[in-house]
This record gives structure tokens, C-alpha cells and sequence, in this order.
């Protein structure tokens, strides 16, 4: 058997397998500088959660009817406008295209989800220092007033995650004005969120992104154990299925040197806290509606995971449960109704958490098998 490493072989996959490709499977890649790590955590854009005012104009005409396949999305002129923390106006011309799956196709979405490109030397000195490709998530539709609550609710997602770890994605919510350069639509605003980039969070966190290939399979026993089962518990917590630590579908694969491996989830738009009109869970579960809780980490006993492990885990939701139930109660825009409905759906994850029975026969006994 050759000992070099096959090209389309993912470098920590090799390292799995090193009883068969030996000390060739050794990643080479440098460890971000500390002048890199220090310019990620302190980039501007994420250290407020004030609300920004942020304006973008480009042929949004053409891009909500052109723009709707993979193959068919590019890159687009725009201009990107917003006030400085001190009350300056910026202006900077920007690069956007559509992004996205469910959410792209025409009969889902008035308007698709968008990624902004921006040019780092012109955005030096200003909030967009640092960044390079953020995600923008806004309203599916333009006419009812639930899709926007949609996006402050998955907004607050994102917020909860960063409650639990810093190795997660950071979000700034704003109000996004969109101004269509062709004249052809109307101007509007909506809320929306921007999305920190994968490499910068990945930086943030001393480790790098790790490219997946679609159709291959994470030995989850690879995953750094504590981080894998809270993000078990947070998916499990959010009612969310539509995810796979082993094949990082709504997963992106982190690693941090020399070899620990974890994943970091995002879109969570078909949970069962945000409830969307669309969403439904996969024919194969054993559940009616993404309101049901499924548990879908890995059974315990099978990836050498301890009880323990599990209860520092469960003492760390305890610990920060006021902070969600507070990110949920100050959040500017939300509805009353859907205030009330999110707060009990968190009640209900809470009460399984303070009984050790309901634990193991809700959460535990439901496990995946590998």
C-alpha cells in the first residue's frame, strides 16, 4: 500500500487512519499568529450588539429573478452605507451575491439570502475592519410581519450559542434599508443579521476551518467530547434536526492544533424554537412536527462518554439559563406572542434538564446508534 496520502483525502480523516497511511497523514498548516488572533477578537463589527443601520443598493431586481440557482449566483456591485460608532457616514463599494438553499429557490423566498463581499484596505479604521465575507440573513418574504420575527428569533439563536462558547459564530443585528439601483422595486427595510465569516471565527478560536467533502463521514469519536455533547444538548434544546455532526451538513469542522476537531452548527431556521411556517422534520424521524424534541447525539456508551460528562454539560444550560430567558426578554422587536410561546418551549427543555429520569428516557434513550 503507497504511504503517501491521497489528494482528496481530508488531512485529519488520514490522521484517523494512520495505521494504514502512517506519519505522511501529519497536517501541514501554521497555527494563526497571535497578531491575527488578537485582530479577529477584536474586530469592531461584533463588539457591540447595538442595533446597526445599514443601507445597501444594487440591482436587487435582477438578482431576485436571475440569482436563484448555484450555478446561476455571482457576484454583484452594490454600495454599503452605515454611521461609524462616532456619527461618521461611510460609504464603500461592496461585492454581494445570493447564497443559500432552501432559502434561494423562488417559490420559497420573495427575497434571498445574500453574501457581502468587502474589500479590507477601504474598510480599515471603520466598523468593517477585519472582515471579509459575511452572511446577511433577512426576510424570506417582504409582506407578513412573522417573517421578520423569524429572523430576530434565529438572530437570538445564534446569541444563545455564544452564551455556551466562544467557538461558535458571533451575530450583529441590523436594520437593513434595501434600495433596488434599477428603479424597478421599492425600498424597503427589514431586520437582518450579519453573520461573522468561517475563517475569521476560526482564527478567533486559534485553529483554522477544515474544508469538508460532501459524502464523507466524521468518526465522531474524532470530536473534542465536551464541545460535541453541548452542542448535542443545544440542538436538542432548540428542538433543531437538521443537522449531522458526521457528514457537517449545517455544520462547519473546526480545527484547532494539533489535532482536536470540533463542529461549530449554524442555520437554524427549521428549529423547533423558531417554528417556521416551512419547516418540517425528515420523513425518517420519529417525530410529527420540528416542535418535538428528537435527541440526536451519539448513544453514550458506544464513543466512550461518561455520565459525568454529560451532567458538566447539563450543569453548564443550568448555570446560564437566565442569560437566555434574558436575551429573549430585552430583545427589541420581538412579538409578545412569540415571546411567550419561546420562553415556554425553553421551560419545557429546562424541566427535563431538572429530572434525571426524564433525562435519560427523553434525551439519553433516544440516542443515535452508529
Amino acid at each position: 500500500m503507497s504511504r503517501l496520502r491521497p489528494a482528496y483525502m481530508p488531512a485529519f480523516l488520514c490522521c484517523a487512519l494512520s495505521w494504514a497511511f502512517g506519519p505522511a497523514c501529519a497536517q501541514e498548516r501554521e497555527a494563526p499568529t497571535p497578531e491575527e488572533i488578537q485582530a479577529a477578537e477584536s474586530a469592531p463589527l461584533f463588539a457591540s450588539q447595538e442595533i446597526l443601520e445599514l443601507t445597501l443598493e444594487a440591482d436587487f431586481h435582477a438578482m431576485r429573478r436571475e440569482d436563484r440557482k448555484d450555478e446561476d449566483s455571482k457576484e454583484r456591485p452594490a454600495v454599503m452605507r452605515w454611521t461609524n460608532a462616532g456619527g461618521s457616514a461611510k460609504v464603500q463599494e461592496i461585492q454581494i451575491q445570493t447564497r443559500g438553499n432552501f432559502r434561494l429557490a423562488r417559490r420559497n423566498c420573495d427575497f434571498p439570502p445574500l453574501r457581502i463581499n468587502v474589500k479590507k484596505k477601504p474598510v480599515e479604521g471603520t466598523l468593517f475592519e477585519g472582515q471579509d465575507k459575511l452572511k446577511l440573513v433577512g426576510a424570506c418574504k417582504l409582506g407578513q410581519d412573522y417573517w421578520e420575527q423569524y429572523v430576530l428569533a434565529e438572530y437570538l439563536v445564534y446569541r444563545m450559542f455564544n452564551l455556551f462558547t466562544p467557538l461558535s459564530f458571533q451575530v450583529r443585528l441590523a436594520k437593513v434599508t434595501y434600495t433596488d439601483s434599477s428603479g424597478e422595486d421599492d425600498t424597503f427595510t427589514r431586520y437582518g443579521f450579519l453573520i461573522e465569516d468561517d475563517d475569521i471565527m476560526a482564527t478567533r478560536n486559534e485553529g483554522w476551518k477544515v474544508d469538508w467533502e460532501i459524502g464523507r463521514q466524521l468518526p465522531p469519536t474524532l470530536l473534542e467530547r465536551d464541545h460535541a455533547i453541548l452542542v448535542d444538548v443545544f440542538q436538542y434544546m432548540i428542538g433543531n434536526t437538521d443537522w449531522s455532526g458526521v457528514e457537517m451538513h449545517n455544520m462547519e469542522l473546526f480545527q484547532k492544533p494539533p489535532s482536536t476537531y470540533s463542529t461549530i452548527p449554524y442555520d437554524f431556521d427549521v428549529s423547533g424554537i423558531i417554528d417556521t411556517r416551512y419547516a418540517r422534520p425528515d420523513a425518517s424521524l420519529a417525530i410529527r412536527s420540528v416542535r418535538d424534541r428528537l435527541f440526536r447525539g451519539f448513544c453514550p456508551e458506544q464513543i466512550n462518554r461518561q455520565p459525568e460528562d454529560y451532567e458538566a454539560v447539563y450543569e453548564e444550560f443550568r448555570l446560564k439559563k437566565e442569560g437566555v430567558y434574558e436575551l429573549w426578554r430585552n430583545q427589541e422587536g420581538l412579538d409578545e406572542d412569540r415571546l411567550k410561546d419561546t420562553l415556554k418551549y425553553l421551560d419545557d427543555f429546562y424541566e427535563i434538564l431538572d429530572d434525571p429520569r426524564k433525562i435519560q428516557a427523553r434525551m439519553l434513550n433516544q440516542c443515535r446508534k452508529i
